[in-house]
């Protein structure tokens, strides 16, 4: 952008002489005749440099100077007292009122372009400190971390809430020496895997792609999540950065918990209710005509029904919470894998599916406890199904074992092929996917969110691709194994 001279003068020759001067230098030039003009010029447009004729109708330079320097905005606005005169007690006058400098008519051409270009750049660099003062100040305060990258992802800022996000020295300003995926590995998983895939070398296609540093979860500590937002830096240079990290894991946990909790409520609850109220309402409506022994069958089935509820929600309640629960010791023993498969298909009503489980993983556990399997499934066989053109998908269920103490879970079915989009959000733990295949209402997902958002925050890797051999789509799992029996 051009820096804006307003030129204050009175005489249309005097205007034109400082105009015909600077023309060609890259200035934006306004003018103003007299000083009431000027400043109400001066507040429009917020000059990067005033030129003022001290010899002014009804308001003198001097005073325009005074007036210039008592308003806030404009008080640090360069300003030069344009003369014809030589007297010392006017210079001094202009000084006080806050001038910068003086011009002498008649102006030596070279001289004036000079120093119009030597206190433009000087208020340029003015300004450059005071928003990077401003900048610090709150970036010092904020409660997202900030980190400034310049080309080959070397680290040049870093706020005092990214270096305790990143593990850094908090007693210290000074840039860490290593690079930024280096310090970020030490305590972060890259997820999703393909979208850090060509850092930091990124497009203008690639760099607005969510990001998210995790940290799973541990004996110790809770997992914990970071969105990692890229910017480019307007007219900075070639391959500098600013990566926002903002702490989103309530925000996670908050979507998955809620999602899992109305999930159990739909699949658990509905039978057990319906057994009760059937049972009762036989019970209020025909009891004087039935015997004793249909009486006593219904009031059986009503328990019945009631105990089961009573267990179904000791359960539920225990979705409240559903964060990772890693443990090395408590973990989801795979021997019972095919029986919960089963168990949740039939509840879902997906009646064809085939599992396979090899007997060397009988006495594995992996890292995540049976709660937080089950809505693995849940979800997983229940999109399935919606998603299935006629709800009647085959599903095919195979687990093997991984290198790195890893087991893997593949869901293969034959249902609708995912667009390249719908392949690349899918896992997003914001990303709602529905609308864009029944356009039902926002909050009723894939649900794969929930899926991965499980698997990340345990350690793990997922996947989702289209079936190579038809319609339908594949999806894998990796989850950390913590114990082989």
């Amino acid at each position: 952008m051009k820096p804006t001279i307003l030129i204050v003068d009175d005489e249309p020759s005097g205007q034109q002489v400082v105009e015909s001067i600077l023309q060609d230098q890259g200035y934006s030039m306004e003018f103003a005749s007299n000083g009431r003009d000027a400043l109400k010029k001066a507040m429009e447009l917020k000059p990067d440099l005033i030129l003022l004729d001290i010899m002014l109708p009804e308001i003198d330079g001097v005073q325009v100077c005074q007036m210039l320097r008592s308003n806030r905005e404009l008080a640090k606005t360069p300003i030069v007292m344009l003369t014809a005169l030589s007297d010392r007690d006017i210079r001094i006058a202009s000084l006080d009122a806050g001038a910068d400098d003086f011009f002498t008519k008649p102006f030596d051409r070279a001289e004036l372009r000079a120093r119009v270009r030597s206190i433009t750049q000087l208020n340029k660099y003015r300004l450059l400190y005071e928003r990077n003062q401003m900048f610090s100040w709150i970036s010092e305060r904020a409660s997202d971390g900030y980190v400034l990258l310049q080309n080959n992802d070397k680290v040049s800022y870093v706020n005092p809430k990214a270096r305790f996000y990143l593990g850094l020295n908090l007693d210290t300003s000074t840039p860490p020496a290593e690079k930024f995926m280096e310090i970020a590995l030490r305590q972060y998983k890259l997820q999703p895997n393909e979208a850090w895939a060509d850092w930091p070398a990124l497009t203008s296609q690639t760099l607005s792609i969510t990001r998210y540093l995790v940290r799973p979860e541990t004996n110790s500590s809770h997992e914990f999540w970071l969105e990692a937002s890229v910017f480019d830096i307007p007219n900075g240079e070639p391959g500098s950065r600013i990566i926002r990290m903002r702490d989103v894991t309530a925000d996670v946990l908050n979507r998955r918990n809620t999602r899992s909790f109305g999930e159990a409520i739909n699949h658990k609850v509905r039978t057990p209710v319906t057994h009760i109220v059937s049972s009762l309402e036989l019970l209020a409506r025909h009891a004087p005509r039935l015997s004793p022994e249909e009486i006593a069958q219904l009031s059986e089935t009503a328990l019945k029904g009631a105990m089961r509820l009573s267990d179904t929600l000791d359960r539920i309640l225990r979705y409240s919470n559903l964060y990772a629960n890693v443990s090395s010791t408590q973990g989801f023993e795979l021997s019972g894998f095919k029986e919960m498969v089963q168990r949740i298909a039939a509840e879902v009503g997906v009646a064809d599916i085939e599992i396979g489980l090899p007997e060397i993983l009988n006495h594995v556990q992996i890292i995540l406890p049976l709660q937080s399997v089950e809505v693995l499934v849940w979800e997983i066989l229940g999109n399935s199904k919606k998603f299935h053109p006629a709800g009647t998908p085959h599903v095919t269920v195979n687990v093997t074992p991984g290198n790195d103490h890893q087991v893997h879970f593949q869901f293969s079915d034959d249902g609708i092929a995912l667009s390249p989009k719908q392949l690349t959000t899918a896992w997003l733990p914001y990303f709602q996917g529905e609308k864009d295949f029944t356009g039902e209402v926002p909050g009723m997902g894939l649900g794969l969110a929930t899926v991965n958002s499980i698997v990340w925050g345990a350690g793990g890797i997922s996947r989702i691709m289209n079936r190579e051999s038809g319609p339908g789509v594949v999806i894998k799992l990796s989850i950390p194994a913590v114990k082989t029996g």
